[in-house]
């Protein structure tokens, strides 16, 4: 055995130990942002100003808080229906319950859920793991173009000028079936 090849069995040997793997029981997935009631609160209070045929500085209290229901609806019905169809991360299960219990009976909105108990912002550990990466696949590509499509042509409305009701929901939740269906091949 000559001298190159003692380094290159050393090198083999050497890249077998750093790739040998302790055998893992769940895929670590880290904790990242998918939507943000702030991304849209800007284009909700315009587009409410104008509704209501105010200036933004003449708004009260009560309307500011208005205008995060309608920027946050569409992420609204996106967790609706993850809490509804038991998708929800284990975070909630542990700490909030009885407000996932409220989601569950149509007590409160997705939308409310949303803001009092994810600070307005829709994470990654606000899923079960095992949603994660249909929400990967599907939120960021196509969930936008099909709630527009759904409010434009089933409500003959706009985004971001309504605050959508559980009657809302229920007609919309089959998009979300449907596209959950399409991801599993089903």
């Amino acid at each position: 055995m000559g001298l190159f090849d003692f380094f290159k069995k050393n090198k083999n040997e050497t890249l077998q130990e750093s790739t040998k793997q302790e055998p893992v029981d769940k895929p670590v997935i880290e904790n990242f942002t998918i939507d943000r009631i702030d991304y849209y609160y800007d284009k909700a209070l315009e587009t409410y100003c104008q509704m209501k045929k105010i200036s933004p500085e003449d708004a009260t209290e009560e309307q500011m808080e208005e205008v995060w229901l309608y920027a946050g609806n569409h992420i609204g019905f996106f967790l609706t229906w993850v809490i509804k169809r038991g998708f929800v991360g284990e975070i909630h299960k542990e700490y909030d319950s009885e407000a996932v219990s409220k989601v569950m009976s149509e007590e409160m909105s997705g939308t409310q859920f949303l803001i009092d108990y994810c600070d307005t912002k829709l994470w990654s550990e606000d899923l079960d793991d095992s949603l994660v990466p249909f929400v990967i696949a599907y939120y960021e590509k196509c969930y936008w173009s099909d709630y527009c499509n759904w409010v434009i042509n089933e409500l003959g409305d706009l985004p971001m000028e309504f605050i959508g009701t559980w009657e809302d929901y229920h007609s919309f939740e089959h998009v979300l079936d449907e596209a959950y269906a399409r991801y599993n091949g089903k």
